[in-house]
């Protein structure tokens, strides 16, 4: 742009000497209409970039690790006019590794439709942070370059873990619902499990211990158990160098299945980097593992940090059975390493 402006200025200059030299209606009228250039390219410019539609779109908007992923930018103008350049700043930001990629654009389209697309990195997990900065459309005239309505754009896309063929069952989570004592049942019901205990007020009269309560003068109450099982626990740090956090995040995407394919809920934990405050989700269906490993991705996971196992572990309902994800969990093929 500061090329045209040096070409108007000489030829603002040139009708100005003509003017002088040359008196006339044609002199007159060439410096009128080099004087009016800038007012002209606003008013031809202006409707057209106030109703300008600018987008940004994912294809697609999550994807597992390695897949394609392709960021499509389109820009339409009013009446198929054409557009003269677009310019901007294009960052796109893994917000688990804090990798970054920042791309200058001028793009220009003989239409009025610009449409550009970029393959975004999808070699490690992540949320991938597209943002589009200082979006600007240059006058047709060349001369002004005015921002478009709307300021920066923004779009994200979820960069899951890879599929894989889990291996065998952790030996601590191979006996899924191993029993961790007994509690009364909720509601009571008939059962082969029982504990006596004194009568409270409320208790159902089906429950009293009849023959026993005769022998002892006071009611006495059968209560029925069930076995009290152990909450599963998994863990995995949030720090490490990328092929460490995406072997690990395959991992546990893998158990986590093989679990919920059993119907067995079960509990993730992870300990923030710097402050060491838990992380914790309940995962009982596939839509809860997706939200789990999101706010996982979409936190930043610096190469050293505290782990989850610096500190005591609790989960609700006593004391979890634990298991802790790490990279080399299962070798190739979902063998055990």
């Amino acid at each position: 742009m500061v090329r045209r402006w040096i070409l108007y200025l000489l030829a603002l200059l040139g009708g100005g000497l003509f003017f002088l030299c040359f008196e006339g209606y044609v002199s007159l009228f060439l410096l009128a209409l080099l004087l009016g250039l800038p007012l002209l390219s606003l008013a031809l410019s202006l409707p057209a970039v106030l109703l300008a539609k600018l987008t940004l779109s994912l294809q697609p908007g999550r994807l597992a690790r390695g897949g394609a992923c392709t960021l499509k930018l389109t820009l339409r103008l009013p009446l198929g006019l054409p557009v003269a350049r677009f310019s901007g700043r294009l960052t796109v930001l893994n917000a688990l590794t804090g990798e970054r990629q920042v791309h200058r654009l001028r793009l220009r389209a003989p239409g009025g439709v610009l449409e550009a697309s970029f393959p975004l990195p999808t070699e490690h997990c992540g949320a991938l942070l597209c943002t589009l900065e200082r979006p600007r459309l240059l006058g047709w005239l060349g001369l002004l370059s005015f921002p478009l309505p709307g300021g920066t754009r923004a779009a994200r896309a979820w960069v899951r873990p890879a599929p894989m063929a889990p291996g065998p069952l952790p030996n601590v989570l191979a006996g899924l619902g191993m029993e961790g004592g007994w509690k009364p049942r909720p509601g009571g019901g008939p059962g082969e499990d029982y504990d006596l205990r004194e009568y409270r007020p409320g208790d159902l009269l089906r429950s009293v211990h009849w023959k026993l309560s005769s022998k002892r003068d006071e009611l006495v109450v059968r209560e029925t158990l069930e076995p009290r099982r152990s909450t599963l626990l998994l863990t995995l740090d949030h720090f490490g160098p990328p092929q460490e956090l995406d072997a690990a995040l395959d991992r546990l995407q893998a158990l986590s299945r093989l679990l919920l394919e059993k119907e067995t809920p079960h509990v993730v934990q992870w300990a923030r980097p710097e402050s060491g405050e838990i992380v914790a989700h309940t995962l009982a269906g596939e839509q809860d593992l997706q939200r789990c490993l999101e706010d996982f991705l979409r936190q930043r996971a610096p190469l050293e940090g505290r782990s989850v196992l610096d500190g005591p572990l609790e989960v609700p309902g006593g004391p979890p059975r634990h298991f802790h994800i790490t990279p080399s969990l299962w070798g190739a093929g979902g063998d055990r390493p």
